[in-house]
């Protein structure tokens, strides 16, 4: 599957720090605002939220998610878990990366922690609850409906035969959207930023990170909602769908531990 990227001209604003970028993934075009500014997010999810709700999603809201640090750092005792850098959000055909302000050094972000809280709002993504633990330890922002896209995969496509449960990002879009949704990713690391990064709100991301990252948000996004259909018919079910999947992981957790105990014995 193709992707590509073009940065919109004239489109840097300065005053509020954000840029704006056309992603393409596949057929589908895909709006892409990169920013440091919590106004501008705040902004961008008010609007996000009303568009969709006001169409497709009438009571509820899928929206793809992750965050990320730019490096990882490890001591003799493993990794060190510093605070997330960059948090990414696609709410249909619209994209949000979102740089993290210092929690040491700065208030948490109240704009996303009331917009993640939202009961409405079902957050999907891979490794999401581990994500979620973080993000509320080192930032206070709690995401109130957290869904697994592993464990939503077993629930929705019942392929016992698959091992869903252990699918990276790219083998669960081509599972659950067909084998077209192959992303061709680069055989090195990404980098960030364009040249140096200095130390105030002026870096800018690499067309190749915006490019990368707003595909792996979207499709997110895509297999959440393709998920939900399979278990309800209608995304409008989401809530109850993310309950059903959050009660599952629940017994299967309980029973391990079930049988931990009695191993035990």
């Amino acid at each position: 599957m193709e992707i590509s990227v073009e940065k919109i001209e004239g489109s840097t604003d300065v005053k509020y720090f954000y840029d704006s970028y056309t992603v393409h993934v596949g057929n589908h075009r895909i709006l892409t605002v990169v920013t440091y500014c919590e106004i501008t997010a705040g902004k961008w999810l008010k609007q996000a939220k009303k568009a969709n709700n006001s169409k497709s999603l009438p009571k509820t809201l899928v929206v793809g998610f992750s965050v990320e640090r730019q490096n990882d750092y490890y001591s003799r005792y493993g990794l060190l878990e510093f605070p997330y850098e960059l948090l990414h959000i696609c709410i249909g055909s619209h994209c949000l990366l979102y740089h993290l302000n210092a929690p040491d050094l700065y208030k948490p972000p109240k704009f996303l922690a009331h917009f993640l809280s939202d009961p409405e709002v079902i957050v999907v993504g891979m490794g999401i609850k581990d994500k979620s633990s973080h993000l509320e330890k080192d930032f206070q922002v709690k995401i109130k409906n957290a869904v697994d896209l592993n464990e939503l995969a077993v629930k929705g496509m019942k392929r016992d035969e698959l091992d869903l449960g252990r699918y990276d990002l790219d083998r669960l879009a081509k599972a659950v959207l067909g084998k077209h949704m192959d992303v061709l990713r680069p055989g090195r690391k990404i980098e960030w930023f364009k040249g140096k990064r200095p130390y105030y709100h002026s870096a800018e991301l690499n067309d190749e990170k915006v490019m990368f990252t707003t595909a792996d948000a979207y499709l997110c996004y895509r297999i959440g909602s393709q998920l939900f259909d399979m278990i309800h018919g209608k995304a409008s079910s989401a809530i109850a769908a993310a309950a059903a999947v959050a009660a599952a992981a629940k017994s299967r957790k309980n029973k391990k531990m079930k049988k931990g105990k009695k191993n035990k014995k």
